[in-house]
């Protein structure tokens, strides 16, 4: 049957969850650049509070934002080993506990021995913090209180301990943004990878020569196949070759034919070339489904290794590609028989 041949570039068959994937990659890329424009240092100061004590730090007027929220990060400054359990509070300005958390802190040191040598050690947990989400303008204070205080030995002190506070409003918790922004550019980039292996392999066929050949049943209305060929060869190879390409159909008549030209990279080790290795691809639409047969000559022939030939059906692009699509002539576009 006579059948249709044309050649367009084409957009039909790109896979768009690659770019839906990296779009919010630079959605959350961007929203990491903005935050900082939402920041604003209300005060840092060193308070020192007494055991069983609370230090009231100056008000501060506290306004909603939409993106962020209130951060009050607090740092004990405490001598090694020693412990300090606190609580940060939030007042309003009736100086009712809007917010609190509590935190213990600690600080530890020592020497180590083993075999002859030795050496010293330190370790900490000293950072607590806060964050409220603000919903109205108003004045807030925030206090410290120590609550207990003691050392490693067991001992309570009556020491004043120091505090390093700082008040932030409209500071944004980027470690979500950070695991959604790698987590978006993972799948991004799998999605990318996995895009040229896209559909189902119909043939896959590697010999130790020039000629590989196979059928199989791919094809139907807007269904991209595509065709890969690699080619492994020797020395001897000419800067090009040249791989021919024919379709056949399920009656063995062939509706395509082409010469593909296949520029070869070159191994070289001490100066010598070593071998080299081809590659060139082509994408087809195929009307009616049914079963094709792929034949591929890679000439000159000589020099040729290895060649395989791949064909996957029902694949996908990641960007617009020159696509052949063969399918029946229609019958006004042949001669039909008269009967008088």
């Amino acid at each position: 049957m006579p059948v249709t041949t044309q050649t367009q570039r084409t957009s039909r068959f790109v896979d768009p969850w690659s770019y839906i994937a990296l779009g919010a990659a630079g959605l959350v890329l961007l929203a990491l650049m903005g935050s900082q424009f939402f920041y604003k240092k209300l005060t840092s100061e060193t308070v020192s509070v007494e055991p069983e004590e609370s230090v009231e730090l100056e008000s501060t007027q506290l306004e909603p934002q939409l993106i962020g929220a209130l951060r009050i990060d607090v740092r004990a400054l405490l001598p090694s080993n020693t412990w300090v359990i606190y609580e940060i509070q939030i007042l309003d300005q009736n100086g009712d506990v809007i917010a609190s958390a509590m935190k213990e802190a600690w600080s530890e040191s020592g020497t180590w021995y083993e075999d002859g040598e030795s050496g010293s050690w330190s370790e900490s947990d000293l950072q607590g913090g806060l964050d409220v989400q603000a919903k109205k303008n108003e004045q807030i204070t925030v206090a410290i209180a120590v609550l207990e205080y003691g050392n490693t030995s067991g001992q309570e002190l009556q020491q004043p301990v120091e505090f390093k506070v700082t008040v932030e409003n409209g500071v944004v918790d980027t470690r979500y943004l950070w695991s959604g922004l790698i987590g978006s550019t993972i799948l991004g980039l799998i999605a990318i990878l996995a895009t040229p292996v896209s559909g189902k392999t119909a043939i896959a066929k590697t010999i130790q020569d020039s000629d590989p050949s196979g059928r199989a049943t791919v094809g139907g209305a807007n269904q991209l196949v595509r065709v890969k060929i690699n080619v492994k060869s020797d020395e001897t190879s000419p800067r090009q070759l040249n791989a021919r390409l024919v379709i056949n159909d399920a009656y063995g008549e062939q509706v395509y034919a082409r010469a593909l030209p296949m520029p070869l990279s070159f191994k070289e080790e001490d100066g010598r070339v070593e071998s080299a290795t081809g590659q060139v691809q082509c994408f087809f639409t195929l009307e009616p489904r049914s079963s094709y047969g792929f034949h591929l000559d890679v000439m000159p022939d000589a020099p040729v290794d290895q060649t395989t030939l791949t064909v996957r059906d029902r694949n996908r692009t990641l960007g617009s590609v020159e696509v052949v699509h063969i399918r029946p002539s229609p019958l006004s576009d042949y001669p039909q028989d008269k009967h008088p």
